[in-house]
């Protein structure tokens, strides 16, 4: 089995912290974004055209369909918590620059890399702290942890 996406970033566009994921995929993502700093551009075209400044951090996936930008934006405000589930949350689908509805929202790898990410979370001492990828990443199961660098 092979990770589904490769080893994650977080940056900061404005107030919020992203945690970014980009996706090997059928269509790989390569053939749409040259690197990391071709993926940061076109989140902070996307984020200031779609005013995307809700919420305190987001976890992003980027992924090619069909040679298109696809963007999952997982909103985490920190409110409405749920008893004993922690935060609700709230996803965008964007291709290229445009709020979508026809691709629907991520795969089995990106649900699963969402519940990693919240036991990292729940495991960290500071909010900061968890959002630094620089430092550690989410413990996936065997054959799932990404391990190449975009």
């Amino acid at each position: 089995m092979k990770p589904g996406q490769y080893i994650p970033f977080s940056f900061k566009i404005g107030s919020v912290d992203l945690i970014v994921y980009p996706v090997k995929d059928e269509n790989p993502i390569r053939d749409i974004f040259a690197d990391e700093d071709d993926i940061k551009q076109h989140l902070e075209k996307l984020y200031s055209k779609n005013n995307l400044a809700e919420g305190r951090y987001h976890i992003v996936f980027v992924w090619n369909l069909d040679g298109k930008r696809m963007t999952d934006v997982w909103v985490h405000k920190l409110e409405n918590w749920s008893a004993g589930c922690g935060p609700l949350l709230e996803v965008k689908v964007f291709e290229d620059l445009e709020e979508s509805d026809s691709a629907g929202i991520a795969s089995g790898d990106s649900i699963m890399t969402l519940g990693r990410e919240e036991e990292l979370r729940r495991k960290t001492n500071t909010l900061e702290e968890y959002l630094d990828r620089s430092k550690h990443m989410p413990d996936f199961v065997e054959g799932f942890t990404p391990d190449e660098k975009f």
